[in-house]
């Protein structure tokens, strides 16, 4: 039913593959972030709100087919529906229906709060693929209105001494989530790279209100707001006047380090250990495909409940073709 292959992950009765590495004919696509939605598929199935991102970063005339959340479709002999994964605007798990028998394949997925897209939506599966970005259990993530203020904390105390407040971010997804937040909590300024600005408009044409940002001033010293910057652009020539300053990253990563920012907090778009194995248990898979991470406490946890584990780590193993042991 499905196997992994140098394209990536093939549902073979559907002849469709899922995020795929490699240029392919039919494409499903989970969710917009670049190492799910790649250029150079012939055809590309996703959401209404992803299509709106792709063509954004990707191409205007990409050849999509928009499918709503819920909403059943045929390809080859499988029915296939998409999900709210919880992850980012437009964000889905992949339902795939085959002979009495369903996967789900998550993408990245969250269960926290987030006032920028869908809650996840846990579906009853027989086989869940799921991603392990976070999967050990020192990772379990703060409460998130209690890491927004403490960004607000720190932006204030810099604020009355003059100092910029500089925080990295993802563009798609955890900027917007942060804005949004930010403006409703506490009502200050943000000025945000023109990455994220992009972004905003496609948020804002899919009903997301409250991110409205001001342009990075290329004159002035010091802004009077909070400074929305992607990772990539911190060495950028917009930010090289924005002196004297702070920098914070938001990432789940933050729990370990805040490597070359002066602070870090603790705000991810991924599950946490708890919430990974809590969305497996509601699930009632008896069979898991970790796709991204290795995850071996995971592996050892679930074991010991009786589910069967598959590890495959897409990335490292590319350039074999594996037989997942699904729908056998």
């Amino acid at each position: 039913m499905l196997k992994m292959t140098d394209i990536g992950l093939f549902c073979e009765p559907g002849n469709f593959y899922i995020d795929p590495l490699n240029p392919c004919d039919t494409a499903v696509i989970t969710h917009a972030h670049a190492d799910h939605a790649r250029a150079g598929m012939k055809n590309y199935i996703c959401t209404p709100e992803t299509a709106s991102i792709m063509r954004s970063r990707i191409d205007q005339n990409l050849s999509i087919k928009e499918t709503k959340y819920n909403q059943s479709l045929r390809l080859g002999k499988t029915t296939v529906s998409f999900h709210s994964a919880g992850h980012v605007l437009g964000s889905a798990q992949i339902k795939i229906q085959f002979n009495k028998k369903t996967a789900v394949i998550t993408g990245d997925y969250k269960r926290a709060f987030d006032p920028t897209c869908p809650s996840f939506d846990v579906q009853k599966c027989d086989i869940f693929v799921s991603e392990a970005t976070f999967a050990n259990p020192k990772y379990i993530w703060p409460s998130f209105s209690d890491e927004i203020e403490k960004i607000y904390k720190w932006y204030e105390h810099n604020y009355k001494n003059k100092i910029n407040s500089i925080i990295y971010c993802y563009s798609l997804g955890k900027a917007q989530r942060l804005i949004k937040t930010i403006k409703e909590a506490y009502n200050i300024p943000i000025y945000a790279h023109q990455a994220i600005r992009t972004i905003n408009k496609i948020y804002k044409k899919h009903g997301i209100s409250n991110l409205e940002t001001k342009t990075i001033s290329k004159i002035k010293s010091f802004l009077p707001g909070l400074i929305v910057i992607p990772p990539g652009a911190k060495k950028s020539k917009h930010i090289k006047h924005l002196i004297p300053n702070k920098t914070a990253m938001c990432s789940g990563w933050a729990l370990n380090n805040c490597r070359d920012c002066d602070m870090g907090f603790v705000l991810s778009d991924h599950a946490d250990w708890n919430d990974l194995i809590k969305t497996i248990e509601e699930t009632e898979a008896k069979e898991v495909v970790i796709i991204h991470g290795s995850g071996p406490l995971l592996r050892k946890y679930l074991n010991e409940k009786g589910i069967t584990v598959t590890n495959y780590n897409k990335f490292k193993q590319a350039e074999k073709t594996v037989q997942l042991s699904i729908f056998q």
